[in-house]
């Protein structure tokens, strides 16, 4: 396990992010704030042959799933396109979080934000550390 700082701000809550500190062997691992209070864990897996990037959302009893989809501004990346370097995405929707959190929190801000986009830092470097 090695320790990373990506955070995630969502365009339309900015006081709403995923803060990714470890990088595990299959996915990057944090958790997902809202006003500096744990929701619950996140996890952000990268594409593999056999399935797309993907979320999952863990709170006691509660485990969600669902895809990312990644940007560079307004252009979607993924891995059979060689335009966009995957170091250069900015940007991500988590498909399918607010509707399935909104089962179990009844939080309006969380619900918009985790609708939307969020902000990927430049700390994060698609995931991988940047070599310093």
């Amino acid at each position: 396990m090695q320790p990373i700082n990506c955070i995630l701000i969502s365009e339309d809550v900015p006081t709403i992010s995923v803060l990714l500190s470890e990088r595990r062997v299959n996915a990057l691992k944090g958790v997902l704030l809202n006003k500096d209070k744990v929701e619950g864990d996140f996890y952000s897996y990268k594409p593999t042959k056999d399935k797309p990037s993907r979320w999952s959302f863990e709170k006691k009893d509660i485990e969600l799933k669902g895809e990312s989809i990644l940007l560079k501004d307004s252009k979607i990346w993924h891995r059979y396109q060689n335009k966009i370097k995957s170091h250069e995405v900015n940007k991500v929707l988590f498909y399918g979080l607010s509707t399935q959190i909104s089962k179990f929190i009844d939080d309006k801000d969380l619900i918009r934000a985790t609708s939307g986009f969020f902000k990927i830092g430049n700390e994060c470097y698609g995931g991988r550390i940047k070599k310093v």
